[in-house]
């Protein structure tokens, strides 16, 4: 899938992929023509949207001529309306597979007045998909990197299997994870009390099984930082790499960033439960709910750099507060109540999935402070007006 969100893409983007002889493959496939309006053509349509939607997603570009899947120049096409066009195929794809898949087309201009045409597929969570043309369910079709192919049985079974035992695996490396950083094994020593643990976890971190050279991405450290953190060290560990700072009584350290080799990233930032002069416990939520969206945009600042190392979405994230039982959140007319302690040690909040790494982050990360709050008898954070605005307090 080409690095580019797709409404940004420009006639000189396709242009330099032209002159760089960017190849099709797994997530690229050029077409010189548009899809016509014979069944033929309306099945090839959907025989490479579902190739794509059944492997890694990808990016169909109608409009660019290539030899042996290597683009040579870009002629266009032309149709009357581009606008029809566009509703045509999206009505052919919508209709023409099951279970539907996520698309999106992009209209680009060419200097001699022709069109091209991008057609982003997103890998799926629900695959396989089978074109189903004029009511008659028809084949799977998978992609490599020499084109769509057939899926034949084996591949079909482990398919119907994977999608499920993806969903599985990533909500189990979430558990194990977040029971290590509560027992205290986690790559750096932390400061001792409540904490915050993010997960980033790509779907093709288990799907494809994908693996980065971490010792070949110098970047890490600074790409991937530990959270409020004002210094920090970095280094490469069994895992991947991990980033750290903010260090304090004895050596512990405030938080930590781990790149793992897969793909995935775990963040966690401690010391967010304080004593009140009571004697009761503070969970500081305006802290970390600053540090995650406003001053540091540390949770914007992962999703660019997930991007910037070449990971593709759908991502899924998950936000954990631990050490929390008894504590409560202080508002503006605080005063002690009992009743507004949280009830139990480890918040495990519901997942969310990111499809775009440009999202804002407190479309993602609000309803979960939400929930944070409601466990403290809130009604939502405070930190938020009605609309979602961040006022802070």
């Amino acid at each position: 899938m080409i690095d580019i969100p797709l409404e940004r893409i420009t006639y000189a983007d396709i242009d330099r992929f032209t002159q760089e002889k960017w190849p099709e493959g797994k997530t690229v496939d050029y077409k010189r023509d548009a899809y016509g309006g014979k069944d033929d053509d309306k099945k090839e349509l959907l025989k490479d949207v579902s190739s794509f939607a059944n492997t890694h997603g990808g990016d169909i570009i109608i409009g660019v001529d290539e030899d042996k899947g290597v683009p040579t120049g870009i002629p266009g096409f032309t149709v009357p309306d581009i606008d029809k066009e566009k509703l045509r195929l999206e009505g052919i794809i919508r209709q023409g597979l099951e279970p539907r898949v996520e698309f999106a087309l992009h209209h680009v201009s060419t200097p001699s007045s022709t069109s091209v045409l991008v057609i982003r597929v997103k890998e799926s969570l629900l695959a396989p998909h089978r074109v189903v043309f004029q009511g008659k369910p028809g084949e799977f079709w998978a992609r490599s990197s020499a084109g769509k192919y057939s899926m034949d049985t084996d591949e079909l079974r482990r398919a119907f299997t994977l999608t499920d035992s993806v969903y599985a695996q990533i909500r189990a490396f979430r558990q194990s994870r977040v029971e290590m950083v509560a027992a205290g094994e986690t790559p750096m020593p932390l400061m001792p009390g409540g904490k915050v643990i993010l997960h980033l976890i790509p779907v093709s971190s288990f799907r494809s099984r994908q693996m980065f050279d971490v010792a070949a991405m110098p970047q890490l450290g600074t790409e991937f930082p530990p959270m409020a953190a004002s210094g920090r060290d970095h280094r490469l560990n069994l895992d991947g790499h991990v980033a750290y700072g903010g260090g304090r009584n004895g050596g512990a350290c405030r938080s930590y960033t781990q790149f793992f080799r897969n793909g995935s990233v775990e963040a966690v930032l401690a010391d967010v439960v304080r004593e009140d002069k009571q004697g009761g416990k503070l969970l500081l939520a305006g802290y970390y709910e600053r540090t995650l969206t406003q001053e540091d945009q540390f949770f914007k600042r992962l999703l660019a750099s997930l991007r910037g190392v070449g990971v593709q979405p759908p991502v899924w994230c998950f936000l954990t507060i631990a050490g929390v039982k008894g504590a409560r959140i202080p508002t503006d007319d605080d005063f002690p109540d009992e009743n507004r302690a949280i009830d139990r040690d480890t918040l495990m909040l519901p997942e969310c999935v990111i499809d775009d790494l440009e999202v804002d982050s407190s479309v993602i990360l609000r309803p979960m402070f939400d929930l944070v709050w409601n466990a403290s008898g809130f009604t939502r954070s405070f930190n938020f007006d009605a609309n979602a605005k961040w006022v802070g307090r």
